[in-house]
């Protein structure tokens, strides 16, 4: 699949809800994490459906530190996802205080410190396989809270369903922008200009 980037339309639409789960569906959300897990340079830990041009109401992450770390990482599904509590507080990093800047797959080069809520409480849909031999799929309804770089993980795909890119944080709050240039950060000075073509 391929990966879109901004400024492409799609991008910026609010995703539809989805409503009909049938084997179209499960092949899609299947090639939405193949095409998460085989992505390098950059590679990511969150891939949602309006980035690879399909404005539906779900996403792939990778989540927890040992699980990104891994050859084989186990795909979490959220299909229409909803947050539904947040912490009253907003970090720029990780809870211990490290800087940990945002980047996208759809939008490459560009990196910047976005304030996300500590933790967050998401009501969504997801699936799994209950019969190996006869791939049988099925449905769950989970509500669980996410803390810290998972958090931020996931309230980065949730405002691709909304149409919002993290850039848009960024310009919003006049938060620098920089470029990675052979392992080193550096601002960029027109970064106005640049994020509105986005």
């Amino acid at each position: 699949m391929k990966i879109i980037t901004a400024p492409h339309p799609t991008l910026r639409q609010k995703a539809k809800e989805i409503s009909v789960f049938d084997k179209k569906f499960f092949v899609f959300l299947e090639q939405l994490a193949k095409t998460l897990v085989e992505k390098e340079q950059p590679s990511g830990v969150g891939l949602a459906a309006p980035q690879v041009n399909k404005s539906l109401q779900v996403f792939a992450a990778i989540l927890g530190a040992e699980n990104q770390a891994s050859q084989k990482p186990k795909i979490e599904f959220f299909i229409n996802p909803v947050i539904t509590k947040t912490s009253k507080k907003k970090i720029k990093g990780l809870a211990n205080g490290e800087d940990r800047f945002e980047g996208c797959l759809s939008i490459p080069l560009l990196y910047g410190p976005v304030a996300r809520y500590e933790w967050i409480e998401v009501q969504y849909q997801s699936i799994f396989y209950h019969d190996l031999l006869e791939k049988k799929t099925t449905l769950k309804n989970k509500k669980l809270r996410f803390s810290d770089f998972d958090a931020r993980v996931i309230q980065h795909e949730y405002d691709h369903l909304q149409g919002v890119l993290f850039t848009d944080h960024l310009l919003q709050s006049n938060s620098p922008v920089y470029l990675e240039e052979d392992g080193q950060w550096v601002e960029v000075k027109n970064k106005r200009e640049i994020l509105s073509l986005l």
